[in-house]
């Protein structure tokens, strides 16, 4: 696992990287134009905190970043000793089931031959029910074996799955560094995201109540956490930068008003006569679709009815 841990202090940047490997952890430090890089043993938790404390020191890094790096190293003690109990709890859980299957086959094959000596016994036809009898209870003791078996493990694996699903999910495990980017940056980050989600799930899952766009989810596309916000139309899906976070919310409400005119006109609400294609406010005020005129232009593009705020090109006579 890799945590990047990053302080401004405006003319200086210090910077931390440290990987975890199944025996090492390295640390990388960095400030201004110094740096400097150490690979500590980690088999014994205590010694290496002290050293990595000692390779701080040494370093002069600040307090601030020495707290930031305590807090995933005391996350992943912690989750040690979880394992650790979850991997005793398997094995009281599975030891239990064990002890459960094998009373139940005794049980059976006990019954079984009581069964089967009783009927020989009564027709005096020793050992055929009493061999049919073990046999029918050694049968029905496996069933019952395998069917508690193959419910604690279907249970088992459901957990497993679940698990594995928040471990993909998430990305809390991993601290982003913040990083400069650019409205092409975000716009290719969010199409590469949307592809990769499942059929079926919009890449609206992207957009805070605010319009702004979650970052936490795009973080591995971009390697890290834009260090200005970025605002997303939940209708058109156009990007915006900070100082247009208004034109958003304005586009979704005229992008369902045409949607619904058009649903009951047949036509969508353009100027007549315009060769810029801008939608008609007042045909959506007089019919009650919007409220309010909005105070910037709206344009309809080619793409069945699908708005913009991008001003087009005048087409010049003849079409060109």
């Amino acid at each position: 696992m890799k945590y990047v841990f990053i302080k401004d202090f405006g003319k200086i940047v210090e910077k931390i990287d440290l990987e975890e490997e199944a025996r090492w952890v390295h640390l990388k430090y960095a400030r201004g134009t110094f740096h400097k890089t150490a690979y500590i043993l980690r088999n014994d938790p205590e010694l290496a905190q002290v050293t990595i404390d000692k390779f701080l020191r040494d370093c002069n890094a600040s307090e601030e970043i020495i707290a930031d790096l305590n807090n995933p190293l005391k996350k992943d003690h912690r989750s040690t000793e979880k394992h650790f109990q979850e991997f005793i709890n398997f094995l009281v859980k599975t030891s239990s089931v064990h002890i459960m299957g094998a009373v139940a086959l005794g049980l059976s094959i006990f019954a079984g031959y009581e069964l089967g000596a009783q009927m020989d016994k009564r027709l005096n036809n020793y050992p055929s029910f009493t061999v049919i009898g073990l046999m029918f209870g050694l049968v029905v003791g496996c069933l019952i074996g395998y069917v508690m078996m193959y419910k604690y493990l279907n249970i088992l694996s459901k957990q497993n799955i679940k698990k594995l699903d928040k471990r993909k999910i998430s990305s809390e495990n991993v601290v982003w560094p913040i990083i400069e980017a650019t409205l092409y940056d975000v716009q290719r980050a969010v199409k590469n995201y949307s592809s990769d989600l499942p059929k079926g799930i919009s890449r609206t899952i992207l957009v805070n109540e605010d319009y702004s766009i979650d970052f936490g989810k795009l973080a591995p596309y971009l390697n890290g956490i834009p260090n200005k916000s970025f605002f997303m139309s939940k209708e058109t899906f156009e990007i915006f930068e900070e100082k247009d976070k208004q034109i958003p919310p304005i586009m979704d409400i005229v992008q369902k008003a045409v949607y619904m005119f058009y649903k009951t006109n047949g036509k969508y609400p353009m100027m007549p006569y315009d060769a810029l294609n801008r939608v008609n406010y007042y045909q959506l005020m007089q019919d009650h679709y919007i409220q309010e005129k909005p105070e910037i232009d709206l344009y309809l593009t080619d793409y069945n009815g699908l708005i913009t705020h991008i001003k087009p090109q005048k087409k010049r006579a003849g079409g060109f």
